[in-house]
């Protein structure tokens, strides 16, 4: 029962995170009409919120920093207690904000500063989670329950898709637009009670932490930031910032951005919202909450690298046709199309999180894993939606079954962030031995020993049998 609550305060932080910035996402577009001036095109008040949807990326790096030295120094549950807390904060705060009609000029200002602070709150939860996990079970397993960690933060999308879904549903524009983009932001106070609550429920006789205390104040502390920027480390930090590029622009793209995409960028205008928030939440639950686990589980038989590489050769040559498939608003293929991307992203995505743990060693595990988790997600994660919109507006052709379409234009930015992480994970970060790169040979090589072991004990028995008969013959005949 401990164990299981254990889990459960692990990932609560991941919840709140994902959710927040999933339910900002899916309300961008009531968003960019609520805190920007009125009276601009549509889609440039949707870049506009997408724009502050990415500024929160930017202080990830250095939530990283703080959060990542917190549990290096003093423990990763205490980093996760802490970044919980700081979540709370302006996830509240965001649903308080006056709009632009109330105060003016001050209301964007005061949404950028809140989504800065939460940037910075969020920046060491989903790798104190994970290591928190991870550092607790069998490395053999390290695939495994690091793609639970990811999925229960893709649970925090989905939920933050189905509020989104249920309160369009049941609320008129103008009611959004008054008081109904208040909602989830306000809701999501509850998460992180129940996050905190969990976590200090299960502070008492905490092993780990109490093995982590000991060797901490029997050990000279070294700034674990320090630690990672040693000559020799840098390479595999860099390595760790490219890797996690392809899934944070990836999966922003295909489950956040994408959802706005169907329900109101489509040149045709297939869907209505409920219907593109429907599918978007079917299909994220399908192909990556679903999935994430079985990903987890093949990187832990046939290697990390091996099922990363699938994901990324498979996202990169299928995205610009399957988003194109999706910009054709037939339902069935908008299902198929964005669901085959999502399994594609998932096992690039679920064997990644052992890998980034599995990169560092434990004394600067987490701040080396946090800084280079969220410098990727600050380079693409929040840019790809404003971008994507970009692409959408400069390139509004009506659709079409060519590359150079509204859906193809945008799938080449997973097809290049595919390049990016592929050559982050297999140019810059240090290669592994043969046996890594090829689990597939060890049966083979098992085969082999025993067939070696087999003709060794046959010559050994022949030998003993030639002697014997050797010695029968030297024997004197009566």
């Amino acid at each position: 029962m401990h164990e299981t609550i254990k889990t459960l305060a692990g990932v609560a932080g991941n919840v709140l995170e994902w959710y927040d910035f999933a339910v900002f996402g899916y309300f961008s577009d009531i968003l960019g009409k609520v805190f920007f001036p009125p009276h601009q095109a549509e889609n440039v008040a949707l870049m506009e919120a997408f724009a502050v949807f990415g500024g929160a990326f930017v202080m990830r790096p250095l939530g990283g920093i703080l959060m990542g030295h917190l549990g290096d120094l003093y423990g990763s549950k205490t980093a996760l207690q802490g970044s919980i807390f700081l979540m709370a904060v302006p996830t509240f705060a965001m649903g308080c904000l006056p709009t632009y009609a109330q105060v003016g000029a001050w209301s964007y200002t005061l949404l950028i500063l809140v989504r800065l602070l939460q940037g910075l709150s969020v920046g060491g939860q989903l790798m104190s989670s994970l290591v928190f996990t991870l550092e607790g079970k069998p490395k053999k397993h390290w695939g495994l329950y690091g793609s639970y960690v990811m999925a229960t933060a893709n649970f925090g999308t989905l939920l933050g898709g189905l509020v989104g879904y249920l309160i369009r549903s049941n609320l008129t524009e103008e009611q959004l637009l008054q008081y109904g983009w208040r909602i989830p932001f306000l809701s999501g106070i509850l998460v992180s009670v129940c996050g905190l609550y969990l976590k200090f429920y299960c502070d008492g006789d905490d092993e780990d932490d109490a093995t982590f205390h000991h060797h901490a104040a029997t050990t000279k502390r070294t700034s674990p930031l320090r630690l990672a920027l040693r000559p020799e480390s840098r390479r595999q930090l860099l390595a760790a910032c490219l890797v996690p590029m392809l899934y944070s622009g990836g999966f922003y793209l295909c489950f956040v951005w994408m959802a706005i995409f169907m329900a109101d960028l489509i040149p045709s205008d297939p869907f209505t919202t409920q219907q593109a928030f429907g599918i978007n939440s079917l299909s994220l639950f399908v192909s990556v909450c679903l999935l994430f686990p079985v990903a987890g589980i093949l990187s832990d038989w046939y290697g990390r690298r091996t099922i990363m590489t699938i994901g990324g050769i498979l996202s990169g040559l299928g995205a610009p046709f399957l988003i194109m498939g999706i910009a054709q608003g037939y339902p069935t293929m908008t299902f198929a199309s964005q669901s085959i991307l999502g399994v594609s992203l998932s096992f690039w995505g679920a064997p990644m999180m052992a890998w980034l743990v599995e990169s560092f060693p434990p004394e600067n595990r987490l701040t080396s894993a946090a800084v280079g988790y969220n410098i990727g997600q600050a380079c693409v994660g929040g840019v790809t939606p404003a971008l994507a919109t970009f692409l959408v507006d400069r390139y509004d052709d009506g659709g079409g079954y060519y590359l150079f379409s509204t859906g193809g234009v945008t799938g080449f930015l997973i097809t290049a962030l595919a390049m990016i992480s592929l050559l982050g994970l297999w140019v810059i970060s240090p290669q592994p031995s043969l046996v890594q790169l090829m689990p597939l040979l060890l049966p083979v090589k098992n085969n082999v020993d025993c067939l070696k072991e087999e003709n060794s004990r046959l010559l050994q028995s022949m030998e003993t049998a030639e002697t014997l008969d050797s010695c029968s013959s030297a024997w004197p005949n009566h």
